[in-house]
């Protein structure tokens, strides 16, 4: 049938499009686009009719929260459609949007909401007469399940979880099979019953396969996972991570990409590999935000506070109806003394409804406000553990870079001692022999490689004493240091540390040191941190740029400090660490000094680096800026204050 043809009555249209949307025989509910809701709009609006409104938003609600991910829309939506069902009676519309509203608002991790709009849903169920009554049954049993499960009573989870499947599976309704299989499998997990609960999510996967289930497989993915894990079973986890990664990515939903960006942090973090479970934690965390954001949460308490006011009035109307009744009634023989003990018994009555639902508000703020201070400890917590993480990393790069530099002058010691060793043979033999200019001649040899192995050794100590100094744990106290000095012995240790990982790196080193500089108070542990740093990243560009084998291409770093002159302060020293890479996208520049955010691929780069420069360059009075043009490569600057 044509829907949009003019013999198709518009009331007829509209009941074809719900069928379509819901199978009269089973109520699985079938893919959605936006032009079914909005043709369902167009024929409420068009005929005027409430009825057709109430559903049109509801669909509306619908097709925003499973399919956009955007959950502020789709709660609008459906407190547009409550008051519509509520005038018409409708029990079918007001549990079925009792049942959506909870659903956003456990995405949203609103527990208390959840349960209240569930059981707001589960007393508003159609007569048991109704061929609706028990789809509605089965989604307020689904959600007391997920409620009681979630928040781990196991007792009522398992009360309510018997119940939704036996209606599932009574009723044939394969898209309520399969949510009972994983939540049966998920509830059976918590007791530690871990046999019966695989039996339940194989179960899942089967139902899932025969309906196609794709994107409702989020909550399936959500708790298996998990379990897989737990169990050690990590090739499994990564197919079905890999798996839901697939879904979030075709999707484009929030509500997916929160699910999936935490299971990969939580399989990496499992895995121990920290640098890919940061990465997904960044992830994780713009997802929530995009969610969670202070925004989104003004937008739903604005929509939920409207729909209690919006209840407060109603009853306010009805109250005011009955009491001008009874006004009317008592008027004659009470006169005007019980019109005024009336309006004010009324007014007294919407103080305290007024005053019920400040104190509802206020124990709402209150656990927001908890809520919120829970996460901040959790961030701050993760944040001194990444940034814990990128320091040892620093130090480790930096200690390759010693050990090479150490081993140069120690193969001096070696070889001289070596052949010392031989001399004192080859000299004993011509005393024996009675020559003893020869073995004069060769003693003075022998003294000329006791000195060299004397400079080398001190050499080596020097590197040592210069190393423990630099990489010792910073007293936050800035001392006189030579710049020039610091700069070229870590330009030197990020060379090392990068052949002795991969000895096919090589590049051009430059360094222009303005001596007229002198000592400067810094700190030089953590200057020398950021400086190791700025190189470290230097060398990575020159080295992937080369990775293009472009014909003439020599990658090459330069160093470069320079004196600033006093412009109405004390002067200052510029550090510029400068390489012919691929340069740094302008769509990017903006972010470089963010936390967290790195151009480097995953398990690189932990994207704290440049952060933590930034930080201690500022701590110390100091600028961090860069230049950069795309295609031919990036100047860090770094400006310090002479005092």
């Amino acid at each position: 049938m044509n829907l949009l043809s003019k013999t198709v009555k518009p009331a007829e249209r509209f009941n074809i499009l719900v069928k379509i949307l819901e199978y009269q025989d089973s109520y699985e509910v079938l893919t959605i686009d936006s032009s079914a809701c909005a043709t369902l709009l167009k024929i409420g609006q068009d005929q005027k009719s409430e009825a057709m409104l109430a559903t049109a938003y509801n669909w509306i609600g619908y097709y925003l929260f499973f399919v956009k991910g955007d959950n502020t829309a789709a709660l609008e939506y459906y407190f547009k459609a409550m008051p519509l069902a509520e005038k018409l009676n409708d029990k079918r519309r007001i549990s079925s949007l009792c049942f959506d509203i909870g659903n956003i608002y456990n995405v949203m991790q609103n527990q208390n909401e959840v349960l209240k709009y569930t059981r707001m849903g589960g007393n508003n169920l159609p007569d048991k007469s109704s061929p609706m009554f028990d789809y509605m049954l089965v989604q307020y049993q689904r959600n007391m399940t997920r409620y009681y499960s979630d928040n781990r009573q196991l007792d009522s989870a398992l009360y309510y979880v018997q119940a939704f499947t036996e209606t599932s599976y009574r009723l044939g309704l394969l898209n309520f099979k399969y949510q009972a299989m994983i939540q049966n499998g998920y509830i059976h997990a918590q007791t530690g019953e871990n046999e019966l609960a695989e039996t339940f999510f194989k179960k899942a996967m089967e139902i899932g396969v025969s309906i196609d289930a794709n994107t409702r497989s989020a909550p399936f993915y959500k708790v298996y996972i998990p379990f897989l894990i737990s169990n050690n079973r990590i090739d499994d986890a990564k197919l079905q991570t890999q798996q839901m990664w697939g879904i979030s990515q075709r999707n484009k939903n929030p509500n997916y990409k929160l699910v999936a960006t935490g299971l990969k942090r939580e399989l990496f973090e499992s895995l121990n590999q920290m640098d890919s479970a940061y990465f997904y934690s960044r992830l994780e965390a713009d997802a929530r935000e995009l969610i969670f954001s202070q925004n989104n949460q003004n937008i739903i308490q604005a929509i939920a506070f409207k729909d209690q006011l919006r209840g407060i009035e109603e009853e306010g109307r009805r109250a005011t109806y009955k009491s001008q009744l009874r006004q009317y009634i008592l008027l004659g023989s009470l006169g005007i003394f019980t019109i005024i003990a009336l309006l004010l018994y009324r007014n007294n009555l919407s103080r305290k409804k007024a005053n019920g639902l400040l104190v509802l508000q206020k124990s709402e703020i209150e656990m927001q406000k908890k809520n919120v201070e829970n996460a901040l400890a959790n961030l701050k917590s993760t944040q001194s553990q990444l940034i814990q993480s990128e320091k040892m990393a620093s130090l480790g790069e930096l200690t390759a870079g010693i050990a090479h530099e150490i081993q140069n002058p120690l193969n001096f010691v070696n070889n001289f001692s070596e052949v010392s060793t031989e001399l004192v043979d080859e000299m004993n033999e011509e005393m024996t022999k009675g020559n003893y200019d020869e073995a004069k001649e060769i003693a003075n040899d022998i003294k000329q490689n006791l000195e060299k192995i004397n400079h080398h050794g001190k050499r080596a100590g020097d590197i040592v004493k210069g190393m423990l100094q630099h990489s010792r744990s910073s007293t936050g106290v800035k001392e006189p240091t030579d710049i020039n000095a610091l700069c070229d012995e870590y330009l030197r240790l990020s060379y090392h540390g990068l052949r002795a990982k991969d000895k096919g790196f090589n590049a051009m080193m430059n360094t222009d040191f303005d001596n007229s500089i002198g000592n400067i108070n810094i700190i030089p542990q953590d200057i020398g941190r950021v400086v190791l740093n700025l190189i470290n990243n230097a060398f990575y560009a020159v080295n992937e740029k080369q990775k293009q084998n472009i014909p003439g291409y020599e990658p090459t770093v330069t160093i470069r400090t320079t004196q600033i002159p006093p412009t109405g302060g004390g002067g200052g020293a510029e550090i510029r660490v400068t390489d012919n890479g691929n340069g740094i996208p302008q769509k990017v520049l903006d972010k470089i000094f963010q936390p967290f955010f790195t151009t480097k691929p995953t398990g690189q780069g932990t994207g704290l680096g440049l952060s933590l420069s930034y930080d201690i360059v500022k701590a110390d009075g100091g600028e961090l800026k860069v230049e950069t043009k795309e295609g031919e490569g990036s100047t860090f600057i770094i400006e310090l204050p002479i005092t």
